[in-house]
């Protein structure tokens, strides 16, 4: 997978992958480089079968010339939804 890891340190957001595995009926997700096991703070852009397939950025280009490409990101955690819980009256 690729996409973004929410860090409290602005100079950590960039581009990241990770890897993602089924084992014994489960979704797994594991972080090498960051020491994650849990994908709380991941924010997937792309998933494929290699960082080829999830790069999210991709192409190709014919000619010459110059060419510049920025992008900005925003990444902050939000708030988990509540519960919804059921209540039965008797």
């Amino acid at each position: 997978m690729s996409g973004y890891l929410y860090s409290e340190n602005s100079e950590h957001r960039v581009c990241h992958a990770w890897a993602v595995a089924w084992l014994d009926d489960a979704w797994y997700s594991f972080d090498v480089i960051n020491e994650l096991a849990r994908p709380e703070r991941h924010l997937k852009l792309a998933v494929g079968l290699d960082y080829l397939d999830a790069c999210p950025v991709c192409g190709f280009r014919r000619g010459g010339g110059c060419e510049q490409m920025h992008a900005k990101v925003f990444v902050s955690p939000t708030p988990m939804p509540l519960p919804i819980i059921s209540v039965q009256q008797q």
